[in-house]
């Protein structure tokens, strides 16, 4: 028994002798067993790991996408600490593994590298967008294309890689899902299909009225995309239009309310309620016969017209507030058809309270395919021919009612050239693209605009409440006279190397402005304007064709007007 404490003993001291010297071994150093970066360190200083460490981050590594291979040193995408790192390994592992060794995987301090951006981006590129699955309707059939998954660079997991040892890496993608499945637009594809799958017979109270075929019905499908899907529909506008024809005279048109008017009083003429389909019938009639039974029973239902009676008697249009006339002077027969064309184009046109009255909006385009004929227009000094000749009678008879009306003017242009058939100051010009007149309806009641002409008279009249305002203006005196000089243009559609003059008149330019101040039924001012012309003279004008450059400032003349 004495013997084997003996033996114990020696064997205790011989153990702890051992372990002193192994602690004096790794003195300093890394314990045994300890790992970075899937290297054994145990038992190098602080200054070897270092060593260690830099030398790892110049060390090349192969990154693949895929379809391509990178070769690049790991520092550039991988920052590693390494003074942070060596501490880390020093403070690894316990007194235990100098006499057990363990292994220790101690990960580094590691981030992004300041010159990854270019190599990332690089990277990324092998990823892809996501593709929803897409529906589409090709006449009557409906077409599915599918949707495709999209990938991108897992940067954080590409970095966690990276700070491996292997010299390989797989560069990591995210799935990225498309927003709209292709199941999704399968199922949205079926649910159009059956809509349009074949002919719907349209009943009217047990009588059969013919079929809307499949092209029409094809037609009428609407198909839209709608969060992550799609939501199909039949339009009821669309289908109304294409049943109406087939209910002949048991559908009765609503009658708006008219103002019928009588020297300088309106009378109204009250609006009749109508009989016609509703849309959102129609629609659910044939929805449900396109799903069963193929036959969808339609109803008619009251209309009530745009302007009813009720409307038409507040807006106020009882009588005639201002009419104002211009002289056609010398013009042809084409302007004066087109004077003529826009007057209808305006004629009954409703301004309601707050409503801003646009010229080019209500006539709309001067284009031969709506009826207008060769003119005259404007450009410098120059008159040339132009479709729609005419237009700025109109416009100016328009801005001088409002004028007279006191409303307030939102956009006008005076014309290039004084025209003497017009009030001095009192012009205003218009054109497709280009200058508008505008004004605004600021009175509490609506207002009507009438039209009359003859081949010599243009003549538009203001209907409306009477808010006995006054307004009081006045032009002043023409100043800034102007001497004609020459003036410069190129034509490109003249011959090239050509030159002609162009005589003009010879009158003057000048400017002179029109001073209007408009006061309320009580005296009050409600605005005070000042309408500025400036005039250019009628002056000669030297056209040159293409090759030619003239000597001095110049225009363009358009090659189509």
């Amino acid at each position: 028994m004495k013997r084997a404490l003996v033996l114990l003993a020696v064997v205790l001291v011989a153990a702890l002798g051992a372990a002193f010297a192994r602690a004096l071994q790794f003195l300093d150093t890394a314990k045994p067993g300890v790992h970075v970066l899937g290297v054994d360190v145990g038992g190098r200083s602080r200054a070897d790991i270092v060593r260690d460490l830099r030398s790892w981050s110049r060390s090349r590594v192969t990154i693949r996408t895929g379809t391509r291979s990178y070769h690049v040193q790991r520092g550039w995408l991988v920052s590693v600490d390494a003074g942070a790192t060596a501490d880390r390994a020093l403070a690894a592992g316990s007194e235990l593994s100098l006499v057990v060794p363990t292994r220790i995987d101690v990960a580094p301090v590691v981030g992004r590298a300041g010159d990854a951006g270019n190599v990332l981006a690089e990277l990324a590129r092998a990823g892809t967008d996501p593709r929803p699955a897409k529906l589409e309707l090709h006449g009557a059939t409906v077409a599915v294309t599918p949707a495709r998954d999209g990938r991108r660079l897992d940067n954080g997991l590409l970095l966690r890689r990276l700070s491996g040892k292997s010299s390989v890496v797989n560069a990591p993608f995210r799935r990225l899902p498309p927003a709209v499945a292709t199941a999704t637009a399968e199922q949205a594809a079926a649910e159009a299909r059956a809509l349009i799958r074949q002919p719907v017979q349209i009943d009217y109270h047990g009588a059969r009225r013919g079929a809307l075929t499949t092209a029409q019905l094809a037609h009428a499908l609407r198909i839209t995309e709608k969060g992550d899907g799609f939501a199909v529909a039949l339009d009821g506008d669309t289908l109304a239009r294409a049943v109406r024809p087939r209910l002949g005279n048991w559908i009765q048109r609503a009658r708006n309310a008219q103002f019928a008017v009588a020297g300088d009083v309106v009378r109204l003429v009250p609006s009749r309620a109508g009989r016609d389909l509703a849309a959102a019938q129609v629609v659910r009639a044939v929805t449900a016969a396109a799903k069963g039974g193929h036959v969808a029973h339609v109803e008619l239902g009251a209309r009530q017209p745009d302007l009813t009676t009720a409307k038409a008697h507040d807006l106020g249009i009882r009588q005639k507030l201002v009419a104002f006339t211009t002289q056609m002077g010398e013009s042809s027969s084409n302007r004066i058809h087109n004077v003529h064309l826009m007057a209808d184009y305006i004629d009954g046109t409703l301004i309601q309270p707050g409503e801003t009255f646009s010229f080019n909006d209500v006539v709309g385009p001067r284009t031969a395919e709506r009826g207008f004929l060769e003119g005259q227009m404007i450009i410098g000094s120059l008159v040339l021919p132009s479709i729609g000749g005419g237009v700025c009678q109109t416009a100016t008879t328009l801005f001088n009612d409002a004028f007279e009306l006191g409303l307030p003017i939102l956009e006008r242009t005076n014309h290039n050239l004084y025209l003497a058939h017009y009030p001095l100051g009192r012009d205003a010009t218009v054109s497709w693209g280009g200058p508008d007149f505008k004004f605004k309806n600021d009175l509490k009641h609506g207002l009507l605009i009438k039209t009359s002409y003859t081949d010599a008279t243009l003549t538009f009249t203001f209907y409306g409440t009477d808010e006995h305002r006054r307004v009081v203006s006045h032009t002043s005196t023409q100043t800034r006279w102007t001497e004609p000089g020459m003036n410069y243009a190129v034509d490109p559609t003249a011959p090239r190397g050509s030159v002609k003059v162009v005589a003009g008149t010879g009158e003057k330019g000048f400017d002179v402005s029109v001073d209007r101040t408009v006061y309320d039924a009580d005296g009050n001012e409600l605005r005070h304007n000042l309408f500025q012309s400036h005039y250019i003279p009628d002056s000669p004008t030297t056209v040159y064709g293409p090759g030619k450059t003239p000597p001095g400032p110049y225009i363009v003349l358009p090659s189509t007007v």
